[in-house]
């Protein structure tokens, strides 16, 4: 393959689900060998952000499925630069934290206090803030060569908006840099939108940090035994392979999902459970509750996971 090909150019028939096609995203093939009699493919996949082992077996399994292929490999690559430097940041407690700095996006390293983003404003001038991004953005304006790069972050008090405007060159490194669930740390100038109505930031340094995730300490681990996930209409917003995958984490012996009279959520649960580094969540058995009235459905069809030597 002499060029790169966009991921979805080659596959466009492939309909992963959202937060997969978010991380495929600016994603390209840099090689493929495909082998007719064995009926297999074997491909090197470039990422904007490097994609989770899950990620590359789902999408694998995905493709052979959806192209009739009997194996898939694919060969993960990532334009994200391999982490720097440490640097001490200091929280909003006033208490030095050490976050580690494990990339500079731009600018210098910040080493002044995030400051909560619900206290700013446009008077502020000159300000920190660390936080996730949730929402990132990169693409080319209607004046030729000029990009816009745009993301928002959360510290859980507020949110902000990150704006900047980039050079092509600028675009391909910095907008393929930032991706959503990232932890960044963010100094810049606050400014007006456009239209006055709101505020912004203008970055001058960004700094990739790591944020220490939740763990359950405790001793005896509990069992989540009604949760809801996307699947339930307008109840939830959980997606199922990132909780079954977070209760794995933390150790939880089992965990029931009882959307509302829908089963669409168990296949993806189930996945999770097959795989072979993941045995703390196993042999899943189907629940139902009654309504108690003839002729009525079940309230709740319910999927526990779990396993069955430790639910009794």
């Amino acid at each position: 393959m002499a060029q790169k090909i966009p991921f979805f150019d080659m596959f466009a028939d492939l309909l992963p689900p959202p937060e997969l096609k978010i991380r495929l995203c600016g994603a390209s093939l840099t090689g493929a060998t495909l082998d007719q009699k064995l009926q297999s493919i074997e491909l090197r996949l470039l990422t904007r952000a490097p994609l989770p082992p899950g990620d590359v077996e789902d999408l694998q399994r995905m493709i052979g499925a959806v192209y009739g292929f009997s194996a898939v490999k694919i060969e993960a690559a990532s334009q994200a630069p391999a982490p720097m430097t440490e640097s001490p940041v200091q929280g909003n407690s006033g208490q030095k934290q050490q976050n580690k700095v494990s990339d500079i996006l731009l600018g210098k390293k910040i080493t002044g206090r995030p400051g909560p983003m619900k206290d700013l404003n446009v008077k502020m001038g000159t300000v920190t803030v660390a936080g996730k991004v949730f929402f990132a953005d990169c693409h080319e304006t209607r004046r030729p060569g000029m990009w816009r790069m745009a993301f928002d972050m959360t510290d859980y008090s507020n949110s902000v908006s990150v704006q900047k405007n980039l050079t092509a060159k600028e675009a391909e490194t910095l907008g393929a840099a930032i991706q959503p669930g990232m932890w960044l740390c963010v100094q810049g100038k606050m400014e007006p939108t456009w239209d006055g109505k709101d505020i912004q930031l203008n970055p001058y340094h960004i700094n990739v940090i790591e944020h220490p995730e939740r763990e359950d300490t405790a001793p005896v681990k509990r069992v989540e035994l009604h949760l809801h996930t996307k699947m339930s209409n307008m109840d939830a917003l959980t997606d199922t392979k990132e909780v079954v995958k977070e209760a794995i984490r933390w150790g939880h012996p089992a965990i029931a999902i009882t959307d509302h009279g829908v089963a669409q959520s168990f296949p993806d649960a189930a996945s999770c459970l097959r795989r072979k580094d993941q045995d703390s969540l196993r042999d899943g058995g189907l629940l139902h509750q009654q309504s108690g009235r003839p002729g009525v459905r079940p309230r709740y069809a319910g999927l526990l996971a779990g396993r069955r030597d430790r639910l009794l």
